[in-house]
């Protein structure tokens, strides 16, 4: 009985593992597919605003930033973003990415990757965990085997 529940347990770390990694692997492939059509560029954080804002029954904090970068064709332009990073002030800059024919359509590089990034290694660490579990429950169930044997 405690077998097989271990055994269920190391399907579902397994299966949660799985989905971990390939959500974080079609992520990184979509940031490399943008690195392929997007341009380059700086931008500078010009303004850093933190709300408290009431959702779901709870107060949460949402941070957003106005950034200003340069670009080619239409000179500079600013957008507004909601940001994740805790740590991120006035007058930091920016790795952008942006579309040459829809300038306001900007990725930052850098704050992605750690989000795929982060959902590969924990969904490897899934996938490893539960590999070990399965196997520790699968000898664990063959000792107890032998020994009702005997």
């Amino acid at each position: 009985m405690n077998t097989m529940r271990n055994q269920i347990i190391a399907l579902l770390v397994l299966v949660v593992g799985i989905f971990l990694f390939g959500g974080g692997t079609v992520g990184l492939y979509s940031l490399y597919t943008a690195s392929q059509n997007y341009e380059r560029t700086v931008g500078v954080v010009r303004n850093f605003q933190t709300k408290r804002i009431y959702r779901y029954r709870k107060m949460r904090y949402e941070s957003r930033m106005q950034v200003v970068y340069p670009t080619t064709r239409y000179g500079e332009m600013s957008v507004s973003k909601i940001s994740h990073w805790p740590f991120r002030s006035v007058g930091d800059k920016l790795t952008i990415w942006y579309r040459p024919d829809r300038p306001h359509e900007i990725r930052l590089p850098k704050s992605e990757c750690m989000l795929w990034g982060s959902l590969v290694v924990l969904g490897l660490i899934c996938i490893y965990s539960g590999i070990i579990i399965w196997r520790i429950s699968g000898t664990a169930d063959k000792t107890k085997k032998s020994n009702f044997n005997n």
